[in-house]
C-alpha cells in the first residue's frame, strides 16, 4: 500500500471505519502470515498468530501515534505473539507433513542438531529489543535493503544501520554456541532461519 494511502486508510480505520480496517487487513494479513509461519512452522498456529495480531491491532488502533509506521507496528505486534507462543510451548518442536525434518545424507544426530540450532536461532531474533529485532528481522528474514526499512519504519538511516549492527552483535554473543570456528554466524542469519 503507497504510504498517502496508508495514512489515510489508518487515519480512518482508528476513526472507527471498519472498513478501512478490513483494507488494511486484506492489504497485510499475508506478510503477517508469512512473518508467523517462518516462525512458528505450524499453519495453525501462524493463522492463530495472525489472527490475534489483527484483533490486537484494531483494539490498540486509536493509541498509534504515527499511522506511516502501521506495517512495523503491526509486524511488531506479531512478533510479540509468536515469542509468547515459543515461551509457553518451550518444548514444542513442531515435526510433521507440513514442518518434516530435514532428509539428507545427515544422521539423525546431526538432524536433531540442526533443528535446535534453528530453533535457537529463531528465539535469539526474538529475544532481541524490539527496535533491533524489527530491523533484524526485515534485513535478514525479508531481504529489505537498509533503504527500504528506513522508508518502512521511518527512521534515518544511521538507526537502521546501528539497530542492524546491535542486533547482529547481540545474536553473535547469543548464539556463540552454535558458531563453528570458521565463523558461521553470518551464514546462519543469512539463510533466514
Amino acid at each position: 500500500m503507497e504510504r498517502s494511502a496508508l495514512i489515510q486508510t489508518v487515519e480512518a480505520a482508528q476513526a472507527g471505519d471498519e472498513r478501512a480496517f478490513e483494507a488494511l487487513f486484506r492489504a497485510y494479513q499475508n506478510g503477517v502470515y508469512g512473518l508467523a509461519m517462518h516462525f512458528c512452522r505450524d499453519p495453525e498456529v501462524a493463522a492463530d498468530v495472525t489472527q490475534d495480531a489483527f484483533v490486537r491491532a484494531w483494539q490498540r488502533l486509536p493509541k498509534l501515534r504515527d499511522p506511516g509506521a502501521f506495517e512495523g507496528w503491526l509486524k511488531t505486534t506479531a512478533m510479540n505473539l509468536v515469542r509468547d507462543h515459543f515461551r509457553s510451548n518451550r518444548d514444542e518442536r513442531p515435526l510433521d507433513e507440513s514442518n518434516p525434518m530435514p532428509s539428507g545424507e545427515d544422521g539423525p544426530a546431526q538432524m536433531v542438531e540442526q533443528a535446535d540450532a534453528d530453533h535457537s536461532v529463531r528465539e535469539a531474533i526474538l529475544d532481541l529489543p524490539d527496535h533491533q529485532r524489527e530491523v533484524v528481522r526485515m534485513h535478514y528474514l525479508e531481504g529489505r535493503s537498509v533503504t527500504e526499512i528506513m522508508e518502512a519504519l521511518d527512521l534515518p538511516k544511521g538507526t537502521v544501520v546501528s539497530r542492524l549492527s546491535r542486533g547482529r552483535k547481540s545474536l553473535r554473543r547469543r548464539l556463540a554456541p552454535y558458531i563453528d570456528d570458521a565463523g558461521r554466524s553470518d551464514d546462519a542469519l543469512q539463510t533466514g532461519v
